[in-house]
């Protein structure tokens, strides 16, 4: 079980590097900007590993699920442009 958590530990630095190398481009013309859906991502793909470790180390209480339950909301929640 610890090495799961280890992997799941290594998903949000290595998500976070991805993103940064991702919007960061190879030229000037290349790079974008940090958009909502890019945070959406980010989120997403950070908070799964974050409730995993906690769930699997038996530390998710009530005022951790309400944390990542709200940011989640607040990333999913709000219409973006399109909408």
């Amino acid at each position: 079980m610890i090495w799961l958590s280890i992997i799941l530990a290594l998903a949000v630095p290595i998500t976070l590097i991805v993103g940064y190398f991702n919007r960061k481009g190879t030229t000037e013309k290349d790079t974008k900007g940090v958009g909502w859906q890019f945070i959406r991502y980010t989120v997403l793909s950070i908070a799964l590993p974050i409730v995993g470790i906690l769930a699997l180390n038996n530390a998710l209480s009530g005022e951790a699920a309400t944390l990542i339950a709200g940011a989640m909301g607040y990333a999913f929640g709000k219409p973006g442009k399109d909408d």
